[in-house]
Formats: structure tokens, C-alpha cells, sequence
């Protein structure tokens, strides 16, 4: 179980399974990869860093001009959601997010179920609906899963979010015997 709190001091605090909250560090090298070796991943790179233009001369230039301060804005988030994850104790159970560090935590969480939506084929919102047996197993659908409830947790914490997830909701997207 995961749970996530807003302190007094205007931190966060992520709660649960020590397992669940070491997957993060998983996050870091995956789109580092892609962020540094935009040509490793052609459709990633396009989803991290959409088009700006439509017409294909004034997007090369843009991205002439730009995409080296992109990369390292991408880099400059993606070196703070490390630096949370390290000063944190999440082999414990418990991840601290400051609140100066909580847009690019959120930020870093969205680029990857991003990424892990285009690898898996996704392409709306109601693709637990749309699963397969042969997907069902993936761990790749389990982390995109995590990761959405984890930035759930998030911003229900923030109090500016007034949604619940049902339980049961979870129970049976996990557990195709679930009734």
C-alpha cells in the first residue's frame, strides 16, 4: 500500500512498500538515455520533446536553437528526482520530496509513464479497458500502474486534486480472477 502527505513544513512524504519505492531509481537511467541519446529512440525523444512547429524547416531550426537547453532542463529535473530518491529512504519505505522539488519529482514520473505508454501502445485513456491476457503480466503495464497511483497520491496530497480511487478498481485492473 502507498500513501503519500503533505507536511507542515510544505514537504511530501511518500509511504510504502520498500520494494514498490526502490523501483524509482529504475526512472533515472531509462530517460537519461534517451535524453542524452535523442537519436537511441526516435519516437521517445518525440514524445519527451514534442514538435513545435509544423512545418519541418522552422522545427529544425527551433530545435537548433533550443534543444540544448531542453536536454538540460530535462538533466537539470531528472538530477533533482535522483537527489530525492538518495536523500530520501525509500529501502525503507519513505521517500521525502521538498517542496521546491515537488514539479520536477511529478515532472520525472510523467515523462517515464509517457514513455512507457508509447512503448506499450497505448493511446488512450481508457487503455486498462483495452489489456490483453498476454499483456495482463507485463511488468511494464505493473510500473505504468504504480507510477500513475504514485502521482495520484501526490497530488490528492497537495489538496488542489478531490478524486479517490476505489480499491476495488486497483484489485480488479491487477487481478483478472478479482470479482
Amino acid at each position: 500500500m502507498l500513501s503519500a502527505q503533505r507536511n507542515d513544513d510544505g514537504s511530501y512524504q511518500l509511504v510504502g512498500h520498500p520494494g514498490i519505492l526502490s523501483s524509482l531509481w529504475a526512472i533515472p537511467e531509462v530517460l537519461r538515455k534517451i535524453i542524452e541519446d535523442p537519436a537511441s529512440n526516435k519516437k521517445a525523444t518525440d514524445r519527451l520533446f514534442p514538435p513545435t512547429y509544423s512545418d519541418p524547416d522552422s522545427e529544425s531550426e527551433h530545435r537548433r536553437l533550443l534543444e540544448d537547453d531542453l536536454q538540460k532542463r530535462q538533466l537539470q529535473k531528472l538530477a533533482i528526482f535522483e537527489n530525492v530518491l538518495a536523500t530520501s529512504d525509500a529501502g525503507m519505505g519513505e521517500v521525502q520530496i521538498p517542496e521546491r522539488d515537488f514539479d520536477a519529482v511529478l515532472a520525472i514520473l510523467t515523462d517515464l509513464r509517457l514513455i512507457l505508454a508509447l512503448d506499450l501502445g497505448i493511446e488512450s485513456e481508457q487503455w486498462e479497458d483495452n489489456i490483453d491476457e498476454g499483456q495482463i503480466d507485463d511488468p511494464r503495464i505493473h510500473l505504468l500502474q504504480i507510477l500513475g497511483g504514485i502521482q495520484h497520491l501526490l497530488l490528492e496530497a497537495t489538496g488542489l486534486v478531490d478524486f479517490e480511487i476505489d480499491p476495488d478498481d486497483l484489485k480488479k485492473n491487477n487481478d483478472p480472477q478479482a470479482e
